[in-house]
């Protein structure tokens, strides 16, 4: 996957994989010598091989693009450090914390209150105006993909926008 100058491959961690629709798998691991997320896109055998890397460099593009623009926005999303499209990756900052389904699911159990939920779906609710007022939608909009940052109740990042 990922090779450092002395030919070695480096730790990866697989942190989840996507079904055969999604076709990714999400790594945790480091980017000069910090902790990160790399995102990789990996072919659908069912495919033509041409046409499986064009749609596939396409998405991983299209990926950057709408991170970076919506970063611009105003909507917290992980920093992008680095696109390899012959590995078919996205490089991203590591944010710490929950995802937003945690959050709820874990609500009663944990002492969180009422309020702070409101105040995460608020979040959520204005960083959703904010995609759509700027031209984005996502693709996958769910509570897997959003982070409380540890420790606060904040919104820390907003994962897989296509």
């Amino acid at each position: 996957m990922e090779v450092e100058a002395d030919g070695k491959e480096t730790g990866l961690v697989l942190l989840k994989q996507g079904a055969e629709a999604v076709s990714c798998r999400v790594f945790e691991s480091a980017f000069v010598g910090r902790r990160c997320i790399i995102k990789e896109r990996f072919s659908k055998k069912y495919r033509h091989p041409t046409l499986d890397s064009k749609l596939t460099l396409k998405r991983l593009n299209a990926e950057a693009r709408c991170m970076t623009k919506a970063r611009k926005l105003g909507v917290p999303t992980p920093v992008l450090f680095s696109v390899d499209h012959l590995l078919h990756t996205l490089t991203f900052e590591f944010i710490e914390g929950p995802m937003v389904k945690e959050v709820l699911l874990e609500f009663g159990t944990t002492g969180i209150v009422e309020e702070s939920l409101q105040n995460i779906a608020t979040q959520i609710g204005d960083k959703i105006a904010k995609l759509h007022d700027g031209g984005l939608t996502h693709g996958d909009l769910t509570t897997s993909n959003m982070l409380i940052k540890k420790d606060t109740n904040q919104l820390g990042s907003w994962l897989a926008l296509t």
